[in-house]
């Protein structure tokens, strides 16, 4: 197994979700099936929330997730609401079995009834599937169904009368459990549920701590004191897990955690909400996604598929990826893959279910919640990349969280938790966070930078989307839809491997303690005893790139690889790391990945229990049995270190220690199989799993067979097996008094038949490398092609700087027109394309990242006739902008299209911000929330006045929201028109229905529409036109006004949700995104969603008659990427709160006030005429829209101005 084996001395219980529920079809088209596995899924918010999303009106496209959990009673939870839903249970009902700890008499006897429904339809995979749920709800193996049958097995058995002895008994657990929970907490505040509240957190902080000690002091979400003494159950599904019976839920859990508050919030600013209607909101906005289930679910066969499967996220996906491998056609292979570590059950996919009724293995989005915090994002990667759908260039997401706090900078967050920089991440597997090209979020955290300055947690809410970089690029999708092939110099692999597997593993050395300051030796020392990697993980990740990355090496060149990676190993390595040095090369033939000469060496003198063996293996598997008694040492020191990492040890007395970290463990017994010539052996599991009392633990480990004989010691005889705990600084203090200095728990002589048990172990199937794709040629163009990209590393080995792209020329009259000195023309095309011209001839080069075209240097073979383009990589943002080019790509296959960078917007499911009628009366929130789009070097920038177009861009998205919501006028203003400063003309113009809440991403969204003015349109458009009265001018500066208009089509594609892109599609006829970039020039947009879901546009008299000529648009702030650059100055917010706290009127400050905290204040004006930022600016007294530094500029400018001017204020004067 990839990852470490860790104690369970610890186990908690996850029923309820801790962080906001998100729509998982976010970053895909809204027309396209969509497979999506949750690895783990946790709740089922994200499924309900996902389907809420999809509109009743939107494409019926199909759903199909795969919802994999560990913890059965998890999976048996989300089933049982899921049902429930189906089945259209009280509403009130649902929430409290799933959220209270306490039912009263109506909701246990539903619950009951429901679980006996349950038990009865799920005898077999085939008394499912013909049962009533059986068209949308399915299960993954046999095992998930007949493991969660049990489980609702056992709701039934704990759901006793009120007030009988079985009854108390159970009140009684969970009653000791919120003690303990209370206890532990102490006086202190939680806030991790305030994330619900998003922008508005500031303003929520004493609420939610008090709700939440409400749910722990009561066991409920209930405020009513009449109702709280009918509560005299104690709720069954909070009282089983993965350990079996018992309250072991997370001290964290809260049900407001879930949900999305903020409207609730922000609506009611002015009156500010209590507890109770805090709960209310939830309540209603669950009944929501519920209602959104129960209409898909019932509606139409087949649209809708929720799919279980028990199994440990890592494992399963294994079992996936295996499946694809599996090219014979019954897919019969028996499964040598347990469900979970601490199981010796086997992962064994449904026959039917995955080739009758094709359910997916490879998937268009992959969620892996915060499992990143628990097995390290290498772990992630290896599982999930080979599962990624690749034929299509939307699919292909990969989601990840994080929620731990690995550092106090949010800047070095992310790159304290990769193996690898951004680059050589996105070089190697393929995938990149779309914010690191981009420069830019569509999705707001600059709550959890402020709740992290504020309280000083350990929490810190990150959300990462993941995708192959070149699919951003139009150009490059269109060339090859495989991730370009790659060329590398052994040299530079080798060195790049290296720094990986140093990154990796670096936690194991205790000189590290020797260069730690003395504030940081305590985090140092907790830091060793976390180890989210095996050597076994280290060669995963070679065997993914040896068959993906690597594939166009030779065999030679691949073995030169590994050489060059050893000599650097053996030169650079500790001592400490030469006991993991035999794991090591034991995996790498194991994966034959690369086999070391002595495995293929004679072996002399084998030792007795290798004589009768028909052929010596180059390895074996070890099997030892532990006597249970030897963990007590464990479970005493569980407050300490309650899940230290295990591995097995092989002693030689003369020679050597080999420590071995890829351990499988089931308690139970051995069952000795095969024959003597040639042994096995399999694992009777006892019943009680971890629970059990009595049984041995079974572990298992994978050895070189020569270290056991005489070629690895003198003395085979005296070599002993060990289980032990991983030594490290933290685990040596806890330990060494109790196991001594090798913190052995357990040890037996190889020779001791009674807990030894030896057998050959078979090599894992090689994977079969794929054959390369190379660009395509395009015909009667050019008669030449591209051969290869060539990376080049830097001397560090950690990067990838450069790439270079060779051109072959092969028609001979272009080779003699190349020989005779004729130069080629160079020139970026596209993020990922650069175009070459010689003569007449022109085609494109594309590159596996995007790349710096202005930076570029040509390399010409004339007698060899080839060109070679070499570009610097232009990642991550701030580094390198890739997107530079076109910051806002839209991507086109077919007839779908796609924003590549912003994620789609369900309009017409978001809650309206209430504006209000009072200036400043409820959105006082938004100023301070859209002035943080900035980053602290855009906020340097746009003082000096040289912000770039992104900056441009936020400033003017600024000034649009604040005009929407009053906060900069008299009364909000909803019409706009961007007006270019260069040409005093304008041919953009919005119109904003509403401002509403993006719940999920934690901001607001503009409700709008746009008009572009285009010849085709003016006669039609004209008479409405000057009748438009309050339109606000916009000015845009630069070429900000081309940036707005390759925007335009992604803020259409990501609330698109009703019409799909026709056969005519100007997109298609012309073969660009956006049509136009040039003011005056035409509609940058297509026309197949004019007049589509204008309903804003018909509710305001004077827009209805423009209305067949809009086009919807969502339209919201783009924030700065906080793990790339700095965005809010803590400290300075850390001042505005202190000062505010010595105020009497602190709270009424919070209210009232724009608290900025050094986040960017409103866009600054300037004078219409010279262009004057700030001083005595002053208004035009008539339109009351723009700004003028003195008199003689207005008379100036009153030529331009007055025709405008005339418009807004509605004058003929």
């Amino acid at each position: 197994m990839a990852l470490p084996l860790f104690w369970p001395g610890e186990h908690y219980f996850y029923p309820i979700g801790n962080t906001c529920a998100v729509s998982l079809t976010r970053d895909i088209p809204a027309e396209v099936q969509a497979n999506i596995l949750l690895l783990p899924c946790g709740d089922p918010r994200n499924v309900l929330f996902t389907v809420h999303c999809e509109t009743p009106v939107s494409m019926a496209r199909k759903l199909d997730f795969t919802c994999c959990d560990f913890d059965p009673g998890v999976l048996a939870r989300n089933a049982l609401l899921l049902t429930m839903i189906m089945d259209n249970i009280p509403q009130y009902v649902m929430w409290n079995v799933f959220f209270d700890m306490y039912l009263d008499d109506k909701s246990t006897s539903l619950l009951v009834e429901q679980c006996r429904k349950l038990v009865a339809v799920s005898g077999t995979m085939q008394d499912w599937l013909a049962s009533p749920y059986g068209s949308v709800l399915r299960y993954a193996t046999a095992y998930t169904l007949t493991q969660l049958r049990k489980v609702w097995t056992f709701y039934i058995d704990n759901a006793p009368p009120a007030g009988s002895q079985r009854a108390r008994t159970l009140r009684r657990q969970i009653d000791e459990g919120r003690d303990i929970v209370n206890k532990r907490r102490g006086p202190g505040l939680v806030y991790s549920s305030a994330r619900s509240s998003g922008p508005l957190l500031q303003y929520t902080m004493r609420l939610f701590p008090e709700n939440f000690n409400h749910y722990w002091t009561t066991g409920t979400t209930c405020h009513d004191s009449k109702v709280l003494r009918t509560l005299s159950h104690a709720n069954p599904t909070l009282l089983y897990s993965r350990l079996g019976e018992g309250f072991r839920v997370h001290y964290g859990t809260d049900p407001m955690a879930p949900v999305h508050l903020a409207p609730l919030f922000g609506n009611h600013l002015d009156t500010r909400p209590t507890a109770s209607q805090m709960v209310l909101a939830a309540q209603a906005e669950f009944q929501g996604w519920c209602e959104s289930f129960r209409d898909r679910a019932t509606s139409t066969q087949g649209v809708l598929v929720v799919r279980f499967l028990l199994a440990d996220a890592l494992h399963a996906a294994r079992a996936f990826d295996t499946w694809n491998k599996d090219t014979s056609s019954e897919k019969r292979r028996p499964s040598s893959i347990v469900v979970a570590p601490w199981s010796a059950d086997l992962l064994e996919l449904s026959i039917e279910e995955y080739t009758t009724y094709h359910a997916p293995t490879l998937f268009d989005v992959v969620d892996t919640s915060n499992l990143s915090d628990h097995v390290g994002f290498l772990n992630i990667f290896l599982a999930t990349v080979p599962l990624l759908f690749r034929a299509r260039p939307w699919s292909g997401v990969l989601y990840t969280e994080c929620l731990l706090a690995k550092q106090s900078d949010p800047t070095t967050q992310l790159s304290s938790m990769l193996p690898a920089d951004l680059t050589t991440i996105a070089l190697t597997l393929g995938v990149c966070p779309i914010d690191s090209v981009s420069g830019f979020t569509t999705i707001c955290n600059t709550h959890e930078l402020l709740l992290t300055g504020i309280t000083e947690r350990k929490q810190f809410h990150q959300v990462l989307t993941w995708r192959r970089p070149h699919t951003g690029d139009p150009d490059t999708s269109s060339l090859c839809q495989r991730h370009p092939a790659t060329e590398f110099e052994p040299a530079h692999i080798a060195t790049a491997l290296l720094e990986i597997y140093r990154r990796l593993f670096e936690s194991e050395d205790p000189l590290r303690l020797l260069g730690t300051p003395p504030e940081g030796i305590e985090g140092t020392i907790a830091e060793s005893a976390i180890s989210t990697c095996s050597r076994e993980t280290f060669v995963m990740l070679l065997r993914l790139l040896r068959a993906q990355v690597y594939a166009s090496l030779e065999e030679e060149r691949w073995s030169c690889v590994v050489e060059l990676f050893f000599d650097k190993y053996y030169n650079t390595v500790g001592q400490l790391e030469a006991a993991y040095h035999q794991d090591l090369s034991a995996q790498l033939c194991r994966y034959q990945v690369h086999t070391f000469s002595i495995y293929h060496e004679e072996l002399p003198a084998l030792p007795g229990w290798l004589l009768k063996w028909t052929s010596v293996p180059a390895l074996v598997r070890i099997y030892l049995a532990v006597p249970y008694n030897k963990f007590a040492v464990l479970r005493s020191a569980v407050e300490k270190i309650p899940t230290p990492v295990l591995q097995c040890l092989v002693r030689s007395s003369v020679i050597y220690e080999n420590a071995f970290q890829s351990v499988n463990a089931t308690f139970g017994t051995i069952i000795k199989t095969g024959t003597a010539s040639k042994p096995s052996a399999s694992i009777q599991a006892a019943e009680e799993g971890l629970n059990a009392t009595r049984s041995s633990l079974i572990v298992s480990f994978v050895v070189p067979t020569w270290t056991l004989t005489r070629k690895g010691t003198p003395d085979p005889e005296g070599i002993t097996v060990s289980l032990q705990v991983k030594p490290s600084l933290a685990t040596t203090m806890a330990y060494m008094r109790t196991l001594g200095p090798h913190l052995s728990i357990f040890s037996a002589p190889l020779s001791n038949a009674q807990h030894v048990y030896i057998v050959p172990e078979e090599p894992l199937p090689m994977i079969l490398r794929p054959e390369l794709s190379k660009p395509s040629k395009q015909e009667n163009v050019c008669p030449w092609s591209q051969t290869s990209v060539r990376s080049e590393l830097n001397p560090a080995g950690n990067s990838a700087p450069y790439l270079t792209a060779r051109l072959e020329l092969e028609d001979v009259s272009l080779k003699k027109l190349f020989a005779e000195r004729a130069n080629p023309t160079v020139t970026q095309s596209s993020p990922c394309t650069m175009r070459v011209s010689l003569g007449q001839y022109t085609t494109l080069l594309s590159y596996p990242l995007p790349v710096s075209g202005d930076r570029q240097k040509t390399r010409l073979a004339r007698k060899s006739s080839y060109i070679e383009v070499v570009v610097p990589v232009a990642m991550p943002y701030p580094d390198a902008w890739a997107m530079k080019i076109n910051p806002f790509p839209v991507v086109r296959e077919k007839n779908i299209t796609f924003a590549w960078n912003m994620h789609r917007v369900p309009l017409d499911r978001l809650p309206v911000v209430d504006v209000g009628s009072a200036k400043h009366a409820k959105v006082t929130w938004v100023g301070p929330h859209v002035g943080s789009q900035l980053s602290q070097k855009e906020r340097r920038m746009r003082e000096e006045g040289t912000s770039d177009i992104l900056g441009l861009v936020k400033d003017t998205i600024h000034a649009i929201i604040m005009n929407v919501t009053g906060l900069q006028t008299d009364l909000p203003r909803n019409l706009f028109a961007l007006h270019d400063a260069a040409t005093e003309q304008a041919d953009t113009f919005l119109f904003i229905s509403d401002l509403r809440y993006d719940i999920a991403s934690h901001t607001v969204v503009c409700d709008g529409y746009v008009l572009t003015l285009c010849e085709s349109l003016i006669s039609a458009i004209h008479p409405p036109m000057s009748k438009l009265r309050d339109i606000v001018s916009v000015k845009v500066y630069g070429d900000e006004l081309r940036a707005w208009k390759q925007l335009l089509p992604g803020l259409v594609e990501r609330c698109r949700s009703t019409w799909v892109h026709g056969e005519n599609c100007e997109y298609i006829a012309q073969g660009r995104i956006p049509l136009s970039l040039e003011i005056n020039a035409g509609d940058p947009l297509c026309s197949c969603g004019r007049g589509k879901d204008v309903e804003g546009m018909r509710r305001v008299k004077a827009w209805k008659d423009l209305s067949p000529f809009v086009t919807r648009i969502a339209l919201s702030p783009i924030f700065a990427v906080s793990y790339l650059e700095p965005v809010v100055d803590i400290q300075a917010f850390k001042s505005t709160r202190a000062a505010e706290a010595r105020s009497p009127s602190s709270e009424a400050n919070i209210r009232k006030k724009d608290v900025t905290g050094g986040i960017a204040p409103a866009r600054p004006e300037r004078c219409r005429k010279c262009s004057k930022v700030g001083g005595d600016l002053f208004r035009c007294s008539r339109c009351k829209s723009v700004y003028y530094c003195s008199s003689a500029c207005q008379r100036g400018d009153w030529k331009d101005h007055r025709a405008m001017c005339q418009l807004r204020s509605g004058s003929n004067t």
